[in-house]
């Protein structure tokens, strides 16, 4: 029987909404000393915004047909200390900046239990139509859900 690996944690704060995703690194993630490769840690993060995305709208994001999808425009990474394999890594993601068809998402990522700073970044994500690809606007119920103010929710799910 498979043990859950990941926490999902949602917070509110007086300055917006931030939502927190613990990853385990998988060996296939780390090197032959097996520590974490760099190009992992926005991984980590993409998958943190997933979880915020599907947890605040209610529904699995990108599967909905019609919606603006989120691409990645711009970003910057400063890494801080390394990750080794079976490390946990809590990913916080907190919407840092609101534009007509552009969003900022700055994450930071603390090893657990110790809180110690993993490495931090910032993504400027564009929103664009699933059909032409083209900007459109920000989708009104993504940034209510994504800046508003929640209460404080718990899970724990499984990822293989």
């Amino acid at each position: 029987m498979m043990k859950p690996r990941e926490e999902r944690i949602m917070t509110s704060s007086t300055s917006g909404s931030s939502f927190t995703e613990t990853i385990r690194v998988r060996f296939s993630e780390t090197d032959g000393q097996g520590v974490v490769f760099n190009g992992s840690y926005p991984v980590y993060a993409d998958a943190a915004l997933d979880a915020w995305m599907e947890r605040a709208l209610g529904v699995e994001w990108t599967k909905t047909i019609g919606r603006a999808l989120c691409v990645a425009a711009q970003s910057t990474w400063e890494f801080k200390r390394s990750a080794k394999f079976m490390d946990r890594i809590a990913v916080r993601c907190t919407a840092v900046r609101w534009g007509r068809t552009s969003f900022d998402v700055a994450y930071d990522g603390t090893l657990e239990p110790n809180g110690e700073a993993c490495f931090a970044g910032r993504v400027t994500y564009v929103c664009v139509s699933d059909e032409t690809r083209r900007p459109v606007p920000v989708p009104e119920d993504m940034k209510a859900a994504l800046s508003g103010t929640t209460t404080t929710t718990t899970t724990t799910r499984s990822r293989l």
